[in-house]
C-alpha cells in the first residue's frame, strides 16, 4: 500500500487494508518500508522500544527483531533509520484502527539498494511469511511525471508486480527509466521492499491481486496534473 499524505493516498491505502478479514488478528505485523532518508547495507529492525502515534502506543516485538539481527548480518538495529521514516509510520494508524492494540509490530526499514541484499533478506523472512503474520509492504509508485504518463507507467509497474517475478520487476523498472518520461524520478520508491516480497513469494503458491489505483492528481482540492505521485494497492493471497 502507499504511504503518502492521507489526503492524497488515504483512499487507496484504505482499499488495501479493507482486504484484511474483520475476524483476523495476526500475532505480528511486519512492515517493510524502504528508507527515504539514508542508505545503508541491508535493513534495520527497531529493537529499542515501541512506536507511538496519536492513537496510542504500538508494541514492538523486540524478541522477533533481535532474532532477525542474529540470523543474518544484513539485519541491524539502527535507531537513526527509524526516527524520521514516514513510509512506515503512516501505516500504523490504519493498523491501530483495524486491529486495536493486540498485535506486535516488527518494523523493518530497508537501507539497501542492492537486489542481492533483498534476495538474502527474503530467505530469512520467508519462514515468517505465514498466516499468523501480516506483512505490509509500503511503497508509492511514479514520482512527478504528468497525470497521464503516471497512469500509463504505473499500470506497467503494477503488472510487473502482479507477475510475482523479481526479475520482471527489475527489468520493468530499468525499462521505465530508459524511456526518459518527463519528470519521472522513480517508478517505485519502495522498490527494495516490493522486491523482497517477490523473492519471498515467487514459486511458492501465492497470487497477486490488484485492488485500486489513484494518483495525487485525483485529489480535487490539492492535486494538480502536471507533477503527480501514483498509488497502487495490491494484495497477496495463497492460491486456493
Amino acid at each position: 500500500m502507499p504511504h503518502a499524505g492521507y489526503v492524497f493516498s488515504g483512499p487507496v491505502a484504505a482499499s488495501a487494508y479493507k482486504q484484511i478479514p474483520a475476524e483476523y488478528v495476526p500475532e505480528r505485523v511486519f512492515i517493510l518500508a524502504s528508507s527515504h532518508q539514508m542508505s545503508f547495507p541491508g535493513a534495520s529492525v527497531y529493537c529499542s522500544g515501541n512506536y507511538q502515534t496519536p492513537l496510542g502506543t504500538v508494541k514492538v516485538d523486540l524478541e522477533a527483531g533481535r532474532k532477525l539481527t542474529a540470523a543474518d548480518p544484513l539485519f541491524s538495529c539502527r535507531e537513526d533509520a527509524h526516527l524520521f521514516e514516514h513510509s512506515l509510520e503512516v501505516q500504523l494508524p490504519f493498523l491501530q484502527v483495524l486491529l486495536g492494540s493486540g498485535f506486535r509490530l516488527v518494523p523493518v526499514i530497508l537501507g539497501t539498494r542492492k537486489p542481492e541484499d533483498c534476495s538474502q533478506m527474503a530467505r530469512i523472512l520467508k519462514p515468517l511469511f505465514t498466516p499468523e503474520n501480516l506483512f505490509v509492504i509500503s511503497s508509492d509508485f511514479s514520482h512527478y511525471p504528468g497525470y497521464e504518463d503516471a497512469i500509463h507507467n504505473d499500470k506497467i509497474t503494477t503488472e510487473a508486480i502482479l507477475s510475482n517475478s523479481p526479475e520482471k520487476l527489475l527489468i520493468t523498472l530499468d525499462d521505465n527509466k530508459r524511456k526518459k518520461i518527463p519528470g519521472l524520478a522513480t517508478s517505485l520508491c519502495g522498490w527494495t521492499s516490493v522486491l523482497t516480497l517477490l523473492y519471498m513469494t515467487q514459486d511458492s503458491g501465492y497470487e497477486f491481486h490488484w485492488i485500486d489505483y489513484q494518483n495525487s492528481g485525483d485529489q480535487i482540492l490539492y492535486g494538480d496534473h502536471d507533477r503527480v505521485v501514483g498509488y497502487s494497492a495490491i494484495a497477496v493471497y495463497m492460491k486456493q
